[in-house]
This record gives structure tokens, sequence and C-alpha cells, in this order.
């Protein structure tokens, strides 16, 4: 049993290149002024895990509030990093342009900070800035919303921007709880070849395709 942790460790800390952009999108319709919610989400590259092919069980918790109302921020932490002796936390902003109607998207843009500290190791902190980009239609009076998008980590080395694009929806299931699924392509511009991972899913050999599954709860 120990090997096998061993081994869940090894596959997700080993893929963190590809989880910066890890969770669901942080916010793809606007809070409105003094709005609250929390969300859970879990999901990542498709990979061999205990023999089988999932979606790495990488998980996020989030805090939202709506600053005003076109503009929501967000502060989350890691617990599957925290399972292996690392602090993962990420807190941001994002700002919507425009809204769903009709033919016309809803357009938000985003700005965050990734931290990550290994509590064993305190020389291995890292701190990485991403930013998004999200185009939103709303569905069925506006109870559910598709989005496509992309995110981009900036790192300090080559490759300087590591993509994310993001095909997604959020679905209400009552008047405060929403889920949410996203089909994932991480890394689109990177070799899927020599990883450490064997990612199952590489579409052209590029990158990885993965899924993440949230769900959200308005307080």
């Amino acid at each position: 049993m120990k090997v096998e942790k061993i081994i869940v460790a090894f596959v997700i800390l080993g893929s963190c290149i590809l989880l910066l952009q890890c969770g669901t999108v942080s916010s793809v319709k606007p809070m409105g002024t003094g709005g609250r919610s929390i969300a859970f989400s879990a999901g990542g590259p498709v990979a061999p895990v205990f023999d089988m092919d999932i979606p790495l069980p990488y998980s996020v918790l989030r805090y939202r509030f709506g600053l005003n109302d076109n503009t929501d921020i967000h502060i989350g932490i890691h617990p599957t990093m925290a399972l292996f002796g690392n602090l993962a936390i990420d807190a941001g902003l994002t700002r919507h342009f425009t809204r769903s109607l009709g033919m016309r998207p809803g357009v938000s843009a985003g700005l965050a900070i990734y931290g990550f500290y290994d509590f064993v190791d305190l020389s291995h902190m890292r701190v990485y800035p991403e930013i998004s980009l999200i185009f939103s239609y709303d569905i069925f009076r506006s109870s559910h919303v598709v989005y496509l998008g992309g995110q981009g980590m900036i790192q300090f080395a080559e490759p300087y921007i590591v993509p994310a694009l993001t095909v997604g929806g959020e679905f209400s299931l009552g008047k405060s709880l929403a889920l949410s699924l996203e089909t994932r392509w991480y890394a689109p511009t990177e070799s899927s070849d020599d990883r450490v991972v064997d990612f199952k899913l590489r579409p052209f050999d590029q990158g990885a395709l993965g899924f993440v599954l949230g769900l959200g709860y308005k307080l």
C-alpha cells in the first residue's frame, strides 16, 4: 500500500507543470456586489493511477466574492497537494466586460497568482502568475452557461507561457447549487513525449487532454 501511495504522489506531483491551470474556471458569470460562493473541483489530465486510466485527482477548494457588479475576487487552497506535504494556494481577480446577449458572448478576463510551498524544503517555494480569457453563452433562460477560452501560466524559464484550452459548462441544480464540467487541453504547445507521466489522451502528441468536475454553492 505504501508503494501505491508513492506511485500516486509521483504521478500527481510529476504532473504539476500541467496542473497549474487547475480547478474549474474561477468565475464564469459575475457574482454581483456582495455575492459569495464556495466551490470544490477535482480532475486533471487522464493518466494511469492504480492501473486505471482516469483524470488525475487534483482538487481545489475556492471562495469567491463579488467586489462589484462586474468584478469578482477569489482565493483557493489545493487539498491534494497538502496530502503530500505542500502548501498550494491561489488568489485572483476576474473582470466581466460584457454579458451574454443573443449571439454576443459574455467576455471575462482574469489574473491570478499561484503559490507552492514545500513544508520540508523551504527553498522550494514557487510563485506563478496566470492570465485567462473566457467567452460564455447563457442557455435555457440563463439557468445554465457554456463557455470556452484559455488560460496561460507564466514562468521564468522556457517555455515562458504554458497554456491550457478549456471548453465547459455550468449547470444550475437549484437556487444555490451548480455543477461544472470542463474538458481541458493542457499544454497544447508542448510535446507529449519525454514526460514523467504517460498521459493517455494526447491530441496530435501535444500536451494532454483531461477533465475537471466541480460543485459550487452560493452562500
